[in-house]
């Protein structure tokens, strides 16, 4: 085991979490939350002390294989689990260490349970960061550390292979590096896009910043209580449930379809497989659950009738 190889990497993906937490760190001070800006700093500062230290010391041999890349995936999930719960912890924002825990590895796995049960008191910096856990782990942080940090294509590989969901892990170009940073622009754009059409139906920004990132981790954390329902909106309602569909694709075939490589797509089993279950799915609960819908009961005894 090349462990001063692991250690480095760790350092990156360390240095990295505490970057992405700027961003909240940023917005409790411009919004004056000062004890949520405390808490952020303090482990924003932890994370780039110990992740530089660990950088430090790097190891000439830098190869890594197979076991070496399901251990670091491993632990850089429980080491962000860790850093990411310290802010909800130290701002007092979320109740015991071990709740503080559990939404955060429930935001990194895009899981979306929730501890919590009021949830519109919380301070907005702490519900960005909350929603900001399900955008960093619909993609995966060690996929944005592959699109920074120089490792050679052979190294990259194992870590590649270790964090992709599936049997089978195919670069998008030669390079895994450029592969990474592909899959991370088809994210942020699509990302942006969902931000665009919620704020233009009507959602203010802030949530619609927040929803977007929720629903591209496919995750489903809210701002509100009640969720998408607080706003009785079907327009919400329809842009979200189309990009939690679309964000739910293999990003493969939304390269495939920027490179016009049209036939590629329509012949992919998985997407035709997932589509069809999706359908059969909808459908299904659909008939359950229409009679507890008279508008939509009646129209459908309607045209029956016809």
């Amino acid at each position: 085991m090349n462990y001063k190889m692991m250690a480095y990497i760790l350092g990156n993906i360390m240095q990295a979490e505490g970057l992405l937490m700027s961003i909240s760190a940023l917005l409790a001070l411009y919004k004056g939350e000062i004890n949520e800006l405390r808490a952020f700093l303090i482990t924003i500062i932890l994370l780039l002390v110990i992740g530089t230290a660990m950088k430090h010391f790097a190891p000439k041999n830098k190869r890594i294989y197979g076991r070496e890349g399901f251990v670091i995936v491993a632990l850089s999930w429980i080491v962000m689990s860790i850093f990411g719960a310290m802010p909800f912890y130290l701002s007092g924002a979320i109740d015991g260490a071990v709740n503080c825990f559990f939404e955060t590895v429930s935001g990194f796995t895009t899981t979306g349970a929730t501890v919590l049960s009021e949830i519109e008191g919380l301070p907005m910096s702490i519900l960005f960061w909350r929603s900001f856990t399900h955008w960093i782990g619909g993609m995966g942080i060690l996929v944005f550390v592959l699109a920074i940090v120089p490792l050679g294509d052979d190294r990259s590989m194992h870590l590649m292979k270790a964090e992709a969901p599936g049997p089978v892990v195919s670069k998008l170009v030669p390079k895994i590096k450029s592969t990474a940073k592909i899959l991370y622009g088809i994210y942020i754009v699509m990302t942006i896009l969902e931000m665009i059409f919620l704020f233009a139906g009507g959602m203010p920004l802030f949530d619609s910043v927040n929803h977007a990132l929720s629903t591209a981790g496919t995750g489903g954390f809210s701002i509100k209580n009640s969720s998408i329902a607080a706003y009785n909106s079907p327009y919400f309602e329809y842009v979200i449930t189309v990009f939690m569909l679309l964000f739910s694709i293999n990003f493969n075939m939304f390269y495939l379809l920027l490179v016009r490589d049209f036939r590629a797509v329509f012949k992919n089993e998985e997407l035709r497989y997932y589509l069809v279950i999706v359908g059969i799915s909808t459908a299904v609960i659909t008939a359950n659950i229409v009679h507890l819908y008279p508008t939509l009961k009646a129209l459908s005894v309607m045209r029956c009738s016809r």
